[in-house]
């Protein structure tokens, strides 16, 4: 089948794990030299800091620090640059063509999704993300007792006028709506509690998140101030694919409209159900995960069962991504066209004596997908 309208998607926060990207930086020497650039900007050893478990150390990095915000939202936005980098560079050899139509990423992964638009080059990206971390950051310690809360409904799908409602009568706030089954409350933990005590007289789950923040809430809009001065600062060109952005799940391509989408959806709520629905609707066949993990694929097949999804994290993904790509379109069929005649059978060839055949090697059994 031939898909001729993926999207790209990038992952945020949330879906970092301790080895990320380490088989493409063996593999590869333009994913070191990526690795390589990010550390110089950062002022540490990302290497070090993804691929290592360790409680003692020079620089002292603990393995508890691939989860801290200020760590872990360059990590995932050069990892994911990475995958991006590896996939271009093995379909251009296996002269696959790579033309996605649409770009986007959740919360943090927008600034992949633009990084890889040109919008922006990588050190320009790793300086915003780094600024971004630590407003937000400095943010959340300044509320400590604020955070965030997931909404689960596993049978059904949720009301979500019914949880903004709910959120306005317990004074807290909407901040990400991410698929038919799940949204993202946060504001102060004391009415997070008292809210989940609601949501469970009404059947639906809840879940404290570990988070370093309210993100996404008007909590975070001193830190949106902040940043934005340092987002005025850079340069942001015209983007090469159209990028749908997280608030207002419209696609842009203007560097203005681009600066405003990276200053609102610090305290502004991220859409991403509306952005992927807008996606569909506008033809989208093909939902092209590129970073850690598979969270967004499981997310938006939550949100619509029916689209394929595709993902590239390590060697077996990519090449498995390469070909899935690389396939022959099928011919539309016309149905004013009669069919065509069938071939006459080959004649008989003479028979030679058979070799012996070698025994089939076993497959492997495939792997759970994580959730």
């Amino acid at each position: 089948m031939t898909y001729r309208n993926v999207m790209f998607v990038f992952p945020g926060q949330g879906s970092q794990y301790v080895g990320m990207g380490k088989e493409f930086y063996d593999e590869f020497q333009e994913v070191r030299d990526i690795f390589d650039e990010a550390g110089n900007v950062l002022g540490y050893d990302l290497s070090d800091l993804c691929f290592k478990k360790h409680s003692f150390g020079k620089f002292m990095h603990r393995a508890a620090d691939l989860n801290k915000t200020i760590y872990t939202q360059p990590a995932v936005m050069t990892v994911s640059y990475a995958c991006y980098r590896v996939l271009e560079r093995r379909c251009r050899e296996e002269g696959v063509t790579l033309n996605p139509y649409l770009m986007a990423g959740h919360s943090l992964g927008e600034y992949t999704a633009i990084l890889v638009t040109g919008a922006i080059d990588l050190r320009t990206a790793l300086e915003l993300v780094r600024k971004r971390a630590t407003y937000m950051t400095e943010s959340g310690r300044a509320y400590p007792n604020a955070g965030l809360m997931a909404v689960v409904d596993k049978n059904d799908e949720l009301d979500y006028d019914r949880v903004c409602t709910l959120c306005k009568d317990f004074g807290v706030y909407v901040t990400l709506n991410n698929t038919r089954n799940q949204i993202v409350v946060g504001g102060s933990k004391r009415r997070l509690q008292e809210l989940a005590k609601e949501l469970k007289n009404e059947g639906k789950l809840t879940r404290p998140l570990k988070v370093e923040g309210p993100f996404h809430t008007p909590i975070m809009k001193p830190a949106a101030d902040k940043y934005r001065k340092e987002l005025n600062k850079h340069t942001i060109r015209i983007a090469s694919k159209p990028v749908m952005a997280n608030v207002s799940a419209e696609a842009i391509v203007d560097p203005n409209h681009i600066r405003g989408e990276l200053y609102e959806q610090i305290y502004k709520i991220v859409n991403w159900r509306g952005s992927v629905e807008k996606a569909i609707a506008n033809g989208g066949d093909l939902f092209l995960e590129v970073g850690p993990k598979k969270v967004l694929t499981n997310m938006i097949r939550s949100i619509d069962g029916g689209i394929p999804g595709l993902n590239v994290e390590d060697m077996a993904s990519l090449e498995a991504t390469v070909r899935a790509l690389g396939q022959e379109p099928a011919e539309p069929e016309d149905p004013e066209k009669p069919p065509k005649p069938p071939k006459p059978p080959k004649p008989p060839e003479p028979e030679e004596p058979q070799k012996p055949r070698k025994p089939r090697k076993s497959k492997k059994p495939e792997e759970p997908e994580a959730s």
